[in-house]
């Protein structure tokens, strides 16, 4: 399903694999429900902890 994508993925990765907009995925990096680490000014996601809220939710 994610086969596509980088084990690091960005926002905009995030909001293609899970079909939801960028407020969401911010709403879920600053609520602590997807962990992400900010470098510069750019979010980075593992995307196993995207595959991990995917089997959460």
């Amino acid at each position: 399903m994610f086969d596509k994508f980088t084990d690091i993925v960005n926002v905009n990765d995030v909001c293609k694999m899970l079909h939801i907009s960028k407020n969401t995925v911010y709403a879920l990096i600053h609520s602590g429900k997807l962990p992400a680490k900010r470098i510069g000014r750019v979010y980075r996601i593992r995307k196993s902890d995207v595959i991990l809220f995917c089997s959460a939710s």
